[in-house]
């Protein structure tokens, strides 16, 4: 078994230890309230946001990739060292790792955010999307609804956003929270019913333990604390990200593009031909099946019941 150069507990105290502002909130059914609680007793707490470097850093910045293709050749050496001169390589890799950072930073400083929904108002949310060659979304800007982790940020820190922006009739903030209830209701409201009350009661600050009982009262199912909260930090955000590209789409190739159009053999329905609306099928001619994915769904559903019902009769 080969040994790692640098083991994780040595890792551990030649990095400095960070906290990512983003990755607390998402712990937390409160959103960022709940970690403002946290540290009410001592402001000198900084938080900092997690620095990952990206492959558009070491295209971008000078020096990066010499420096990280230096280290692959330090490593190399490593492995093969013994002894005191091991141990030596093993100090100068720490060292060039952390040089990397300080690169890094020089050239493209962190942002640090002691307050997300306050600075929120201030934040300007212009946006810059395209479609890649392959169909999927190149999405340029601070803030985008088509982002199911941003829409996940909105739905933990509604309440917060909405006190805060009530009267901010100037601010980008304002408008979006507007939109994004809209974007809720055609998302959820008619589709998926028992989602939208879940963000409803999520909203009005209900615990999980009054939402099961809402929802088995109202619905009949009884869904784990595990499952609710998976629920609403994932796939809600993920449905209704992907009703903003969807509708982002057929503007799109109504106004900006032409676009490909494809209407559906069972419903009759003229869609964007894109994966959004068509799943992919290599063996026809567009490369779609020619049923769209909201009457494929209803198809299964339908032969999903008919086993039910042939099951039950044996």
């Amino acid at each position: 078994m080969e040994n790692k150069i640098i083991t994780e507990n040595h890792a551990s105290w030649t990095k400095k230890r960070e906290t990512s502002f983003e990755g607390l909130v998402q712990k937390f059914e409160n959103g960022e309230d709940a970690i403002y609680g946290l540290i009410a007793n001592d402001k000198n707490i900084i938080f900092t946001p997690k620095i990952e470097i990206t492959q558009k850093d070491i295209d971008e910045i000078p020096g990066l990739k010499e420096l990280r293709a230096s280290i692959e050749e330090v490593e190399k050496q490593c492995k093969v060292a013994t002894g005191k001169k091991k141990a030596a390589l093993r100090k100068q890799i720490i060292e060039m790792r952390q040089d990397q950072y300080v690169l890094r930073s020089s050239y493209r400083p962190t942002v640090y955010c002691l307050n997300a929904t306050r600075s929120f108002t201030n934040i300007s949310l212009d946006e810059k999307i395209s479609l890649n060659e392959d169909g999927s979304f190149n999405i340029e800007g601070t803030f985008s609804l088509l982002n199911p982790e941003h829409v996940m940020a909105v739905l933990l820190n509604y309440s917060k956003l909405k006190e805060d922006n009530w009267d901010a009739f100037k601010s980008d903030a304002y408008y979006m929270l507007f939109d994004f209830e809209d974007l809720v209701d055609r998302t959820l409201q008619e589709k998926y019913p028992m989602l939208y009350d879940l963000v409803i009661y999520k909203i009005d600050g209900k615990t999980n333990k009054e939402i099961q009982l809402l929802l088995y009262q109202k619905y009949g199912i009884k869904h784990s604390f595990e499952y609710l909260s998976s629920l609403w930090r994932k796939k809600i955000p993920k449905l209704i990200s992907e009703q903003a590209k969807k509708e982002w789409l057929i503007w799109h190739y109504s106004f900006e593009v032409k676009g490909k159009w494809k209407k559906c053999s069972r419903c009759g329905q003229i869609k964007p031909a894109h994966n959004l609306f068509f799943s992919k099928n290599n063996t026809s001619k567009d490369g779609f099946y020619s049923i769209c994915k909201e009457c494929r769904s209803e198809k299964n559903k339908e032969k999903n019941k008919i086993i039910l019902m042939k099951g039950s009769k044996k």
